[in-house]
This record gives structure tokens, C-alpha cells and sequence, in this order.
């Protein structure tokens, strides 16, 4: 202790200099606009080149729960392709047809890196390493190989902000495969990211536990028949007329890595109908 104490004040003129440097430095950096914004502007740069090199090792390391993923994803796609274009889609395959054209309504699939995820928030976002440059735009879901992910609300010319679906004001209507109906609201109470909250579904509709939920024709922002999860216990209360239940994320948040934006290519004329849909401010709504 004596030798440090000794060295210190052998050294407390050059420490001092430091000091003071650091501190005049600190006070331009904060009080001239100028320099701030230089500032400012190197340390976000600096800051994304890190989560880039952080989100590489982890992905490396990743690697094979990444390949287990895409294989899932494969599957996915198939069993999503027959259900829209066959009869087992929920209203049959004319609902995916334009009136006029009766063409199919076509998804077009762009590929994105996770480089920044949080989901111990009230309202998480992710950010992803694609923006508008890639084709990315506000409004487009987001989707991985588990399951459904959430919304673009932002996008800059290389970056992209999604609405997570852990987020208070993120909701969607979901899909019930086995009794073929659309109902109910699901949202998430800020808590296990893991489980989502199902509201509003009528308590004479016949649920079982494990039921899978899917997102349906009817959504504007997500194509049918991509996993949300599955009911693991719901409750009927005399008192009310709806159930209370529980469902179980299909996306595991902690492990995301690999997503897939989707751009409706009718969506500009989706953009301007849902201006006609009342909706509370700030919120996504399926």
C-alpha cells in the first residue's frame, strides 16, 4: 500500500495533466454543438461496428441451432405454401386471390441479421442490419424460423427498427387451426417473455390445451399460417363471458438470430385502407 501511495505522488503532476485534460475535453464535447455532433456520430459508428463483431461471435458460435432453424423454416414454408393455395387455407384459396385479377397475392422474403434484441423491457425492439436500401420499409412483418417475430416500425437506409412482439402495444388476432376460426386478442403483460396473453376468446368456443395458434388470411401485416404458439391452460369464469388463457411463445427471443422481413406486394394499396382503420396511437394492430 505504502509503494502505491508513493508512486502516486511521484506521479501526481502527470496525473493531474490527465485530469484536467480529461476534463477540458469532456466540457467541449458537452457544451459545443458542433464537436458533440462529431462525437456523437464516431461513437454511434464505433457502437454498431461492436454489436456487428459481438452478433458475429455469437452467430459462430451459433452455428448449428442456427442450421436446425432454417431446416424448420423449410418446413414451415411448405406446409405454408399448401395451405394458401389449397382449401385447407382458413376461408379456401379465393381469399388469397385479388378480385379483379384473381391473381394470388404474392410475399416477397428478405433476409436480415438480429444485431440488437432486448427482451426484458415493457416495449422491446429489435434491430436488424437491413433498411430501406434492402427493400425494407415501415409497416412489414417479421418472421423466423420458430415463428412470428413483429413489425418494422423504423427503417434508415441500413438499419431497421421491428415493434417486437414482446411489446405492451403489439396485438394480433390469432388462428385456430383445429377449430378453424379467427378470435380473440394476443398480447404480452411485460413479464415472461416466453408466454403471451389470449383475451377476448369466447368461453363457449370448445379450447384444449396444446391447441397451436397461427396468424390468419385476415391479418394486414403477416401472411397465414405462421406459428404464434400454442394454448398451455385456459380458464372460463362464469362471471365472464370469455376465457382467460395462457399461450406459449413460439419464438424463442433468447435465441434469435436469423429473421425474415416480408413485404406484401399489394401493400401500398393495405397502407391505404388501414388509414380508414381506427387504431390507438402507436400501437401495431393485426
Amino acid at each position: 500500500m505504502l509503494v502505491i501511495f508513493r508512486w502516486i505522488r511521484n506521479q501526481a503532476y502527470p496525473l493531474l495533466y490527465i485530469l484536467l485534460l480529461l476534463s477540458a475535453v469532456t466540457q467541449i464535447f458537452r457544451y459545443h454543438f458542433y464537436q458533440h455532433s462529431i462525437y456523437f456520430g464516431h461513437a454511434l459508428g464505433v457502437h454498431r461496428n461492436i454489436d456487428k463483431w459481438r452478433t458475429g461471435i455469437t452467430s459462430y458460435f451459433k452455428l448449428r441451432t442456427t442450421n436446425e432453424q432454417l431446416v424448420r423454416e423449410n418446413g414451415l414454408l411448405r406446409n405454408q405454401l399448401n395451405w394458401n393455395l389449397t382449401s385447407n387455407s382458413p376461408n379456401g384459396a379465393l381469399s388469397y386471390k385479388d378480385t379483379f385479377t384473381k391473381t394470388l397475392i404474392k410475399y416477397k422474403y428478405i433476409p436480415a441479421r438480429v444485431i440488437r434484441n432486448s427482451v426484458n423491457e415493457q416495449n422491446n425492439f429489435i434491430v436488424l442490419d437491413r433498411g430501406y436500401k434492402d427493400g425494407i420499409k415501415k409497416h412489414m412483418s417479421v418472421i423466423c424460423p420458430m415463428g412470428i417475430v413483429g413489425v418494422v416500425v423504423e427503417s434508415a437506409a441500413h438499419y431497421s427498427l421491428v415493434m417486437s412482439v414482446l411489446n405492451s402495444k403489439f396485438e394480433i388476432t390469432p388462428y385456430f387451426y383445429n377449430l378453424k376460426i379467427s378470435q380473440g386478442v394476443i398480447s404480452w403483460n411485460g413479464e415472461d417473455p416466453n408466454y403471451l396473453d389470449l383475451e377476448e376468446v369466447n368461453r363457449f368456443v370448445k379450447l384444449k390445451n396444446g391447441m397451436k395458434l397461427y396468424t390468419s388470411n385476415y391479418s394486414l401485416l403477416f401472411p397465414a399460417g405462421i406459428p404464434i404458439g400454442t394454448i398451455e391452460k385456459s380458464e372460463s369464469n362464469l362471471k365472464s363471458n370469455f376465457y382467460s388463457i395462457k399461450v406459449k411463445l413460439a419464438t424463442d427471443f433468447s435465441q434469435l438470430d436469423v429473421v425474415t422481413v416480408v413485404k406484401n406486394i399489394h401493400q401500398n394499396e393495405l397502407d391505404v385502407l388501414n388509414k380508414f382503420i381506427p387504431s390507438e396511437e402507436g400501437g401495431a394492430h393485426d
